[in-house]
């Protein structure tokens, strides 16, 4: 499962970095680490949650993120929590979270289990036929 994983991976990497570098396409190693960032920073769709989210228990702030705060004025003042609490409460965000994403990821597996299912064929095999 993994192998197909990180193929994926890889062509998303491909892609992205040959239309970011489409100009200047020796300088192509300057746009890897923007892509990662931006990688991480985005919602999966099997998962609906960026996978910072469910490493780190935030939402990561780029910045487009923090421009978009300023333009529109949604700053908010920090939450000042003791070094008690943020441990607890971060432990808390992260099992919510982790419990959402695999149900979201269960949702993810059954459509796409019932879009293969719509073409494929039923076999039946006997032990010892050859396949």
């Amino acid at each position: 499962m993994c192998k197909g994983l990180v193929k994926r991976f890889n062509a998303t990497l491909k892609t992205c970095l040959r239309r970011l570098c489409s100009e200047q396409p020796r300088q192509w190693q300057r746009y890897i680490n923007p892509f990662l960032f931006a990688y991480i920073e985005v919602p999966q769709e099997s998962t609906h949650f960026a996978p910072s989210e469910l490493l780190y228990g935030r939402t990561v702030r780029g910045p487009m993120h923090i421009l978009s705060e300023l333009w529109t004025k949604e700053i908010k003042e920090p939450d000042v929590k003791s070094s008690y609490e943020y441990p607890l409460n971060l432990r808390e965000r992260l099992d919510d979270t982790l419990k959402i994403a695999r149900e979201e990821l269960e949702k993810a597996q059954g459509r796409q289990k019932h879009y293969y299912d719509r073409t494929a064929k039923h076999r039946k095999f006997s032990v010892g036929e050859k396949v």
